[in-house]
């Protein structure tokens, strides 16, 4: 998922104001703007995440990405991850999948006594000293850790539910478009002041 921050029209109206010679600092301002822009939508995603999302990990707040704006492309990108977005895609687009491994048909509601096994059940869904119950990237099952101290992992052993579907709860759009809107003005002005302070310096 990428969104790119272009504010073509917004700048003519910025700008129409400037002669000439202070029109060679647009390109400048606006790149460093739209940058500041970019770094300030990706605060608020990782906020929202925060406050969206079911206990995210610090992998997935940090899932936010920036490219920066040059004064050649006006363009600065908020994007995701590709390594995220495998199971973000799912929060901020909805969807279903088929989980991989076993399914035991439970819904996610179903109440687990205190060993995380499931009542009335003669074998317990948690075997091994390494499996635990919990909800990871959306999956609510038996996990497992692998490796060692210096290759940590997990792996999905028993899945809930087979096929899982999610609702759409991360805005991710509409947050980054947001931002755009209500910060890139003040960026803008504040970096123009600044390079054209420095441009009658140098005059």
């Amino acid at each position: 998922m990428t969104f790119q921050v272009s504010v073509k029209s917004d700048l003519k109206k910025l700008t129409k104001h400037l002669n000439n010679v202070q029109k060679k600092q647009i390109p400048y301002a606006a790149s460093q703007a739209l940058t500041d822009t970019a770094f300030d939508a990706r605060k608020a995603l990782r906020v929202q995440a925060t406050k969206k999302l079911d206990r995210p990990t610090k992998f997935t707040i940090n899932a936010f990405q920036v490219d920066k704006a040059t004064k050649r492309d006006l363009r600065a990108a908020v994007y995701v991850h590709k390594l995220r977005w495998s199971y973000l895609k799912y929060q901020i687009l909805g969807g279903s999948r088929e989980v991989s491994g076993k399914g035991t048909g439970v819904p996610f509601s179903q109440k687990l006594n205190k060993f995380g096994n499931i009542p009335g059940r003669k074998k317990g869904l948690v075997k091994k000293k390494r499996q635990f119950v919990a909800t990871i990237k959306g999956i609510t099952g038996v996990w497992e850790r692998t490796g060692g101290k210096r290759n940590p992992g997990i792996k999905l052993v028993t899945a809930f539910e087979k096929k899982v579907s999610y609702k759409k709860r991360f805005e991710f759009k509409k947050i980054v478009h947001g931002i755009a809107k209500s910060k890139f003005p003040k960026h803008f002005d504040k970096r123009l002041t600044v390079a054209l302070k420095n441009m009658r310096k140098k005059l």
